[in-house]
């Protein structure tokens, strides 16, 4: 029996997917097999595309597709879009999608945008707003409220800049890095990608800064009070699982924003 964990890591492994740019000059026909798109030339031999491979297509007047290279495109979910000869987009295809795209091939297909990283950062910045408002409203019902001076220059050095009060000793930023990096693991995600241009998404590094932010904010003075004997890395491993709910709101709220913005490009 394939667990959902063996598949999740099996989809993982598996190469990602690319787009299909079909620009040619020369007349050429779509067909399709069982599982792949079969490009068929007047010269040279036919080209197989496995649709397991491909993410979208880009195809223009001189390819005629038949019906069935249609059909399997629709059941599998990979959208084409028709240009002209300027490369202005004249209409798209785009079947139903009952299951979402596994969260590996998302990030995949996002870091192919050629601004990525704004919009990466974009999602940062939310992110970092929302562990300030989120430490903030703890600490009220704690009955410790941010002085309101205190909270607007957090705000802004945390969300613009990403930098906060260090009063955690530091070797908990590499803690908080590790805790991350296993998430992801478990999540069949990778620590770092790659993405247009060769730009870099260190995964784990961005979301253990998360944290790193959220243990400085609110554990206060507690490094200082630590009594003889108690390891600091016990304290941080009792915050953790405290808060270990934290690390997945982030990642489910980057899937969601990583859905959103392939959606809208494709």
């Amino acid at each position: 029996m394939v667990t959902p964990a063996r598949r999740t890591h099996a989809a993982a492994a598996l190469p990602p997917r690319k787009p299909l740019y079909l620009l040619a000059s020369t007349p050429a026909r779509m067909d399709a097999g069982p599982d792949h798109l079969v490009l068929r030339r007047d010269q040279g031999a036919p080209l197989r595309f496995p649709l397991a491979r491909l993410c979208r297509i880009v195809c223009n007047r001189h390819v005629a597709w038949s019906g069935q290279a249609l059909a399997l495109c629709l059941e599998h979910g990979v959208p084409i879009t028709w240009v002209d000869g300027r490369g202005h987009a004249l209409g798209c295809t785009q079947g139903h999608q009952d299951e979402a795209l596994p969260f590996a091939t998302l990030l995949e297909t996002y870091l192919e945008l050629p601004d990525w990283p704004a919009r990466f950062a974009n999602w940062r910045a939310r992110r970092r707003l929302e562990t300030l408002t989120t430490t903030a409203q703890r600490a009220a019902r704690a009955g410790r409220e941010f002085d309101p001076i205190a909270f607007s220059e957090l705000k802004r050095e945390l969300v613009y800049n990403g930098t906060h009060p260090l009063v955690f000793p530091e070797q908990g930023q590499a803690w908080c890095e590790a805790i991350a990096i296993d998430r992801l693991q478990h999540q069949g995600l990778q620590a770092c990608y790659w993405g247009f241009g060769a730009s870099r998404l260190a995964l784990g590094v961005e979301l253990g800064a998360l944290l790193w932010a959220e243990l400085n904010l609110e554990c206060g003075a507690l490094p200082a009070g630590v009594a003889p004997g108690q390891s600091v890395a016990r304290l941080f491993e009792a915050w953790a699982h405290e808060h270990e709910g934290r690390l997945l709101l982030h990642l489910g709220d980057l899937e969601r924003h990583l859905a959103r913005e392939v959606e809208a490009w494709q």
